[in-house]
């Protein structure tokens, strides 16, 4: 069977001899066309059409800026073949001073990190007692962006501080044949290690790794690594005040970092096929450069944000009043309450009344679960004082009121006082709860008197 007639079998359109013409009822007319090939004209009409509609930047995928032969990729990027034992593959390896700058952040503010920080932004106590210094920084670019078996991490950036520089390592595949060995050069790389630290990595990088390792037979050497994601604490401590939480949006508005000509993230898998195709090194050079600068991004964000909420600190990041109430509402979650209250005592005298209302909220809610009731009723009064329309603060004092002091009058002042003022906004579940303590307190007064 010819591969034409094949195509037809499978689209279900079936060849016309010549002065054939289909006969309606699932045949054909004569000038006309079988309603499935009919319906698949007008399918490819609207995929053209959509098609059509998309910005030249994603419809031309395939950089037109490189003309001329192509120039070999030890020209465009600084690298060497290295071979392993699983064959050989290229690999660039680069190192940063102190001196050198990320953005706002300089490589010599990086370090130390401070491994209790560290360990509070993954929520896992065994890094608290790792060396900051064992730890890998990774970032992949892949030829795609969806996952799955076949998709491949054809660049492998690794970096880690190594005494006052940084050092990194990028292992590029110059073709699938080159995998295995680049794989097994990660897995030598990565052996002596303590901790992973990477962006989305946990949904993605480490995940995909994972399945290339397994499919070339090779022992996993990430997966059983102690793992900070930083999208995660990023997203509880930064999500109030950026737009998204997407490293490039961080590393503009948190890092003062802007890449001009930088290749987009959509781009790249492109980039690599073509380079398959042609062999340019032009190709790759800015590939290579979106991998090293999303690296040292990892490695200044994780700075900043153990920054953020480390108690005694005095980084940049803390000249933000409101970054340090996310900080707080993080230690609270992860049930670092002394770091917690110390940020609030701090902030409770701050000059912004928004701040020193949610301040005093949180730090009252941490002495509450403590027990200590009567420091709780000390700030909810304070709150009162300077705003009589607080309704959290009313209800709350009506609480301790009610249950601690036993002074039912009081506390049924307090609640028909945050009932009246209860904006509109709030719902009705919580203006019933507050109807019913005011129905139980006047009970309790009744019978009392």
């Amino acid at each position: 069977m010819s591969v034409i007639k094949r195509l037809h079998r499978l689209t279900g359109e079936a060849a016309v001899p010549p002065g054939e013409v289909p006969v309606p009822g699932g045949g054909r007319t004569r000038g006309g066309e079988s309603p499935r090939a009919a319906e698949l004209g007008d399918l490819r009409k609207r995929i053209d059409a959509v098609l059509a509609r998309r910005p030249e930047s994603l419809r031309e995928s395939s950089p037109s800026s490189f003309h001329g032969p192509s120039r070999p990729l030890e020209e465009c990027v600084s690298g060497g073949e290295i071979t392993t034992a699983g064959g050989r593959f290229f690999c660039v390896e680069t190192m940063w001073g102190i001196s050198h700058h990320h953005g706002c952040r300089c490589i010599g503010d990086l370090s130390p990190l401070d491994m209790t920080c560290v360990s509070t932004l993954a929520n896992d106590g065994v890094l608290a007692g790792l060396d900051y210094t064992r730890g890998v920084f990774l970032d992949t670019e892949t030829t795609g962006l969806s996952g799955g078996t076949g998709t491949v991490a054809f660049l492998i950036g690794v970096g880690w501080f190594e005494g006052s520089r940084f050092v990194m390592k990028q292992l590029f595949m110059r073709d699938y044949s080159e995998e295995r060995a680049a794989l097994v050069f990660l897995r030598e790389l990565v052996q002596d290690r303590q901790f992973l630290v990477t962006f989305n990595g946990k949904a993605f990088d480490v995940n995909l790794l994972t399945a290339r390792f397994i499919l070339n037979r090779l022992a996993d050497p990430l997966g059983g690594l102690p793992h900070l994601d930083l999208l995660h604490p990023s997203r509880r401590l930064l999500r109030h005040r950026l737009e998204n939480v997407r490293l490039g949006t961080i590393e503009g508005a948190i890092l003062s970092l802007e890449r001009e000509g930088d290749v987009p993230g959509y781009e790249i898998p492109q980039r690599y096929f073509d380079w398959l195709k042609r062999r340019d090194g032009r190709l790759m050079a800015d590939v290579f450069l979106h991998n090293r600068l999303d690296v040292l991004s990892m490695a200044a964000l994780t700075a900043h944000l153990t920054e953020m909420i480390a108690v005694e600190g005095t980084g940049p990041s803390l000249r933000h009043p409101p970054d340090l109430l996310a900080a707080a509402r993080l230690l609270m979650h992860r049930r670092d309450m002394v770091g917690a209250r110390r940020i609030l005592s701090n902030l409770v005298s701050a000059s912004c009344p928004v701040t020193v209302r949610q301040a005093c909220r949180l730090l009252s809610l941490i002495h509450k679960r403590a027990g200590e009731w009567p420091q709780a009723a000390e700030i909810w009064g304070e709150m009162i004082a300077r705003d009589p329309d607080d309704a959290f603060a009313l209800v709350e004092l009506a609480k301790w009121y009610e249950h601690r002091t036993h002074n039912y009058t009081q506390a049924l002042n307090l609640a028909c006082q945050a009932l009246q003022i209860l904006p509109l906004s709030a719902l009705e579940t919580e203006r019933e709860v507050l109807r019913r303590r005011i129905a139980r307190l006047e009970r309790r007064l009744a019978r009392s008197g």
